[in-house]
């Protein structure tokens, strides 16, 4: 279990670093006890005196438990917001790049936080609903710089006349293995999905060589 530790509070008002990482303790903490005992298995109190802050500091950020709920899984689909954003791709043939925005996806997969979060909002489904499409438009936020790559090669003309953003979402699924990735996640599995997903994607590209050939 995931136990935060934070430094010694100074007096006077937090800086903006302080505050994220409170927040940050608040949410691996509250993480770590619903991974381990379910939506109804965790209480506010338990929550706070874990993450070592009052009740009355959590009810201020947080309502409620179901708005607690929301913002963990929220904070999970940004934990691999950076794999994405630190992918090149100026001056890369569309195989390395496609290959390191596959990387990036199978490692957001692999994320321990994004993972046990997915698993949980897939069980408590009935209860939350409207997260399925909260987590839906965060996690295509998240891989908004494979899109827009992806718009980039279609505008320069190197890329076949396919919608960039629905293509982003295919190449997405073939990474992950959709549920197949859910209950087969071996880095061997991983490595022939990216294989192939890439090898399927090959085709509909150009080389900048063959664009002014």
């Amino acid at each position: 279990m995931i136990i935060a530790r934070q430094a010694p509070r100074r007096r006077g008002r937090p800086t903006a670093d302080e505050s994220l990482a409170r927040e940050q303790a608040v949410m691996e903490v509250a993480a770590a006890l619903f991974e381990h005992h379910g939506f109804a298995g965790v209480t506010m109190a338990e929550v706070a005196r874990r993450a070592r802050i009052s009740k009355t500091t959590l009810y201020a950020r947080y309502p409620d438990k179901p708005a607690l709920f929301r913002a963990i899984c929220s904070y999970a689909c940004r934990v691999p917001a950076y794999r994405f954003a630190a992918v090149a791709t100026e001056g890369r043939e569309p195989e390395a790049v496609l290959a390191d925005f596959a990387v990036a996806i199978a490692e957001a997969t692999a994320d321990p936080a994004a993972d046990r979060f997915l698993r949980l909002v897939i069980f408590e489904a009935r209860r939350f609903p409207e997260l399925a499409g909260q987590i839906l438009l965060e996690s295509r936020d998240v891989a908004s710089p494979l899109v827009e790559w992806l718009e980039a090669m279609a505008r320069e003309g190197r890329l076949s006349s396919h919608d960039p953003a629905l293509l982003a979402r295919q190449f997405g699924a073939l990474v992950t293995g959709g549920h197949d990735g859910l209950l087969q996640c071996s880095e061997e599995e991983s490595g022939k999905r990216i294989a192939s997903a890439v090898a399927l994607l090959r085709p509909l590209f150009r080389h900048e060589k063959d664009r002014h050939g």
